[in-house]
């Protein structure tokens, strides 16, 4: 390779910081971002064997740093404990139910867990998703109302839910009879 980080510093460093600017939060960020794409360029540019993918090569560079640098910045979550004051805030019947739809969904198939676990536990957005999942936007978003439904669906098989007009749940029985059905994820929490 005979392309230097300095030459492509001086062809590219425009290009480039438009293309992290229409994808970054701030210009600071889109900064950030910049100064860690010439870094990696600089220790990897020897490994480029064709020069022909110069470009292609920093763009590739330039989108995985710039999903590199959102995802450090991401808290990471906690599935056992939600926030307190989140919790808090909740009705207590939605607080009993809240851990059994983890149940629900790890019920539902692989493509459909997958998606409601990525956007509802660990926080990807659903364009995130998507792009994890090799999915258009349109079918990320289609495969994450599809999980809800069907986690919904099996809620509503067992439990009749009572929502307030925030559409929290305030209150559950089992649906359409005095028993709970069996298997029914909520029954042993109603209990309690």
């Amino acid at each position: 390779m005979t392309t230097t980080t300095e030459e492509v510093w001086t062809v590219f460093r425009h290009r480039l910081y438009t293309y992290i600017r229409a994808r970054a939060r701030s210009s600071q960020d889109a900064d950030d971002i910049l100064q860690d794409v010439f870094v990696k360029v600089h220790r990897r540019i020897r490994t480029l064997e064709d020069e022909a993918h110069l470009t292609s090569w920093l763009y590739r560079v330039t989108h995985n740093t710039i999903i590199d640098h959102y995802r450090k910045k991401r808290p990471e979550p906690t599935l056992e404990e939600p926030p307190a004051a989140i919790e808090d805030d909740l009705p207590i019947a939605e607080q009993k139910l809240a851990p059994f739809l983890r149940e629900l969904i790890d019920g539902l198939p692989t493509a459909y867990r997958d998606a409601l676990t990525l956007t509802e536990f660990e926080g990807f957005t659903q364009t995130e998703m998507g792009q994890r999942l090799g999915l258009s936007v349109s079918g990320a978003k289609s495969r994450v109302q599809r999980g809800r439904a069907m986690v919904r669906e099996q809620l509503l098989d067992c439990c009749h839910i009572e929502l307030d007009r925030r559409s929290h749940v305030i209150d559950y029985a089992p649906a359409g009879s005095e028993r709970w059905p069996d298997g029914c994820v909520c029954a042993s929490q109603a209990d309690d």
